[in-house]
């Protein structure tokens, strides 16, 4: 793919410019970074040259009775060696007037992609730590010219994908009627659900719910004080209750076989769409998440240990007249607003009475809070972000996608034409030429091989070596 006239000024490109580097560094902070970015712009050329080489094959081979060539047209793009500039050729057929590019159909290459798959997949996993500038920042150390927005787009793009496979997925169960077709088997399965509340922008309501849900096969323990949840799926997203529970049926029920698990167990903090699960799966019980329940009775009660205690045991016994009867007890002792946080929670008890009663699935639940904050909040209620509802419901998916472990299944890897591809790559010379021939032009083109500076390393090493007859031989 690439002659030997390439080959060679790449050679002189680099070692031109690690002398220069070596000569003029201050440091090896300066030596290190200029040598990055000299690896850059001879990868960039060699692979320019190869591309351009790959087009020309194209032209020669392409049907001469149905396209002609119309000219070149620049393409720029990101990778993660750098910003590259090549030009390839645009057909036309002459008998439709259909324009191609047969190189960028060749390397699978969208229309109007900017950076390479492999970059967009850095850009998207920096994006679900950090904000879009900061990402930009941090991949501009090694990639010059990417962009805060470069980042967000990348984002965009992916999560478009996730949107539209969640959606589509729904549509199937509770459009079309079919059966998720769950393979996996699970005696129990727990689902716990919970929001949190993110800024939004661009939008009527100046604050919204991304809604997320984490079913597991219950725990399992890693060390003597850690356990994990078993065999986890988390959903997310900034939809309503109604659509985040159909999708999340939908997901659920294409991971595990629903008809083969004995019990379900729906987890929430006492808020209404949680509680929609039940509807969802059949057979399910809903437990109130026993963090939620400890903040309640801490906040209406931190300062009465003795009713604290009481309470608690009560409670804890599934006695809903003597909690109701403390509780009262209590609020008539008390005014302002601890009597006010007593009557809240008392309120909520009533609610939420048949998911706080004891029961075998009540220990398994409990970890929804702190899969939030690890999942979702860290990242999409740092200080000062903001979102809009269409971003905001793409970035929880993204990061739910992240959790599952399959982001990188929705990086899009663009499909080259594999076996083209290796015929093109073939190294198919026009006119064999003997090493003679190729030795002599070295010479001639070369004069430094026998100029005052022969004697120096790079010259001496590096050009004599491909001037050798062996080398210009494997060349040919």
């Amino acid at each position: 793919m690439l002659n030997i006239r390439q080959i060679v000024g790449a050679v002189l490109l680099f070692v031109t410019g690690l002398v220069k580097l070596i000569g003029g560094c201050k440091d090896f902070y300066e030596l290190e970074k200029g040598i990055h970015e000299l690896c850059q712009k001879v990868s960039n050329q060699i692979f320019t040259w190869a591309l351009e080489q790959l087009d020309t094959r194209l032209m020669n081979e392409r049907d001469r009775s149905t396209w002609k060539v119309v000219g070149f047209r620049d393409k720029t793009a990101i990778s993660t060696i750098g910003e590259f500039l090549y030009k390839r050729r645009m057909y036309k057929n002459k008998k439709t007037g259909e324009t191609r590019f047969f190189l960028d159909e060749l390397l699978g290459w969208p229309e109007r992609a900017r950076i390479t798959p492999r970059l967009k997949e850095l850009a998207v996993k920096l994006s679900t730590e950090l904000t879009f500038d900061r990402a930009a920042e941090i991949l501009s150390y090694l990639v010059p010219g990417v962009s805060p927005m470069t980042i967000w787009q990348a984002t965009q793009e992916v999560g478009e994908v996730l949107q539209r496979e969640g959606q589509e997925k729904r549509a199937a169960v509770f459009e079309d009627g079919e059966a998720p077709g769950g393979k996996e088997v699970a005696p129990e399965l727990c689902i716990e659900a919970d929001g949190v509340m993110i800024r939004l922008q661009r939008a009527k309501q100046k604050r919204g719910e991304i809604k997320h849900i984490v079913a597991y096969e219950g725990k399992e323990q890693i060390d003597r004080d850690r356990f994990a949840l078993k065999n986890k799926l988390v959903l997310s997203g900034l939809n309503e209750g109604e659509a985040v529970w159909e999708e999340g049926y939908a997901e659920i029920g294409g991971k595990w076989d629903l008809s083969r698990t004995q019990k379900i167990y729906i987890g929430g903090d006492g808020a209404d769409w949680p509680k929609q699960g039940v509807e969802y799966f059949p057979g399910a019980e809903y437990r109130l998440d026993p963090y939620h329940l400890s903040k309640h009775l801490t906040e209406a009660l931190w300062y009465d240990e003795e009713t604290f205690r009481k309470v608690a045991a009560a409670i804890s016994r599934g006695n809903w007249q003597e909690t109701q009867g403390i509780l009262t007890e209590a609020a008539k002792k008390t005014r302002g607003n601890r009597k006010k946080r007593i009557t809240r929670f008392l309120h909520y008890l009533e609610e939420n009475w048949v998911g706080i009663v004891a029961s075998p699935g009540a220990k398994r639940l409990g970890t929804i809070e702190g899969q939030i904050q690890h999942n979702v909040a860290r990242r999409m209620k740092r200080l000062g972000a903001r979102w809009t509802i269409n971003g905001g419901d793409r970035m929880a998916r993204i990061l739910a996608a992240k959790a599952n472990g399959k982001l990188d299944n929705y990086v899009l890897r663009w499909p080259v034409k594999h076996e083209k591809l290796r015929e093109l790559a073939q190294i198919k010379p026009v006119e064999k030429q003997k090493a003679g021939d190729v030795e002599k032009w070295l010479q001639v083109s070369l004069p430094a091989l026998k100029g005052p500076f022969a004697d120096r390393p790079w010259i001496k090493y590096v050009l004599r070596e491909l001037a050798r007859p062996d080398f210009a031989a494997l060349i040919c």
